[in-house]
């Protein structure tokens, strides 16, 4: 992932930029092929791949390329009926929320793994949140799965940016180490350690809210 760095003037979200915007270089740093397997710090936005015996890895990069994006006006999928209540309010809090909801469905998506969770939560202009489900489609392809959460929620703030359709949002996460297994148990990937802060463009579409772009902070 590469993002933008935003300057906010939100006491605590300072902080935390600080706190961790020396480890973000990590998640575009190259892949490993290591004994058949690939050591990835890239995070839940980038697919890395190899097979036994190659060197060659790919990337999947994920990152918007604009600072603000552009609302979009319709949803690319039914509005899921498991989304929380309180992330369905149409309030700061409620769009804090849902950020969450949509980090704890991209864990959902990868450990079990399952399809068609994140685009009913997300806008065509969110290539993040696309590629985030393609990983997914991947997964359940392949036979393989994250042997557990891809991220842990530390900390959701709404940013000092504004926006006239709703609100930006700092997610600082934990990203787990983790490993891809195959079917049989068998590692085909190795996830490293990494915290980051991901800054979520959360809009008010059709009455309900869509993660509209994700991005890195650094």
């Amino acid at each position: 992932m590469v993002g933008d760095t935003i300057e906010g003037t939100h006491a605590g979200v300072r902080h935390t930029r600080r706190r961790y915007a020396a480890t973000l270089a990590a998640l575009i740093a190259a892949s490993a092929v290591v004994a058949g397997c690939t050591t990835s710090t890239a995070g839940p936005g980038v697919t890395t791949t190899a097979t036994s015996g190659s060197s060659t890895a790919t990337t999947t990069p994920t990152a918007t390329a604009t600072s603000t994006p552009s609302a979009t006006t319709a949803p690319t999928a039914a509005y899921p009926a498991d989304v929380p209540a309180e992330a369905r309010a149409n309030t700061p809090d409620g769009a804090k929320a849902f950020a969450r909801h949509f980090f704890g469905q991209v864990n959902k998506a990868y450990t079990t793994p399952q399809t068609g969770l994140l685009a009913p939560l997300s806008t065509p202009n969110c290539k993040t949140c696309a590629a985030a489900e393609d990983n997914a489609s991947s997964y359940l392809a392949t036979g393989r799965r994250y042997d557990r959460d891809a991220l842990d929620v530390l900390e959701v703030a709404l940013d000092a940016e504004t926006i006239s359709d709703g609100h930006v949002v700092d997610v600082t996460a934990h990203q787990r180490p983790a490993k891809v297994v195959d079917s049989a148990g068998t590692v085909t990937e190795q996830i490293n350690e990494v915290r980051s802060v991901f800054v979520v463009w959360v809009r008010r579409v059709a009455g309900s809210w869509r993660i509209d772009s994700v991005k890195v902070l650094g």
